[in-house]
């Protein structure tokens, strides 16, 4: 192949490539941290800390 096309299809794939890439930002969701999640099941939980403490401690003292 001569230098000319070699350079046409360089160009051409760095172009599908900035495409690509600006496909990618746009679809992918923005990223939260954990820290934003605090709280967010405050509420809806039945269960108690002791209920979960309690399962613990039998859990452990099946498992001895």
């Amino acid at each position: 192949m001569r230098t000319d096309t070699l350079l046409v299809q360089i160009r051409s794939l760095e172009a599908q490539l900035a495409v690509l890439r600006a496909r990618l930002k746009q679809a992918d969701p923005a990223h939260r941290p954990f820290a934003a999640f605090y709280g967010v099941l405050t509420g809806i939980v039945e269960t108690t800390e002791q209920e979960i403490e309690a399962a613990k401690l039998r859990i452990k003292a099946e498992s001895a």
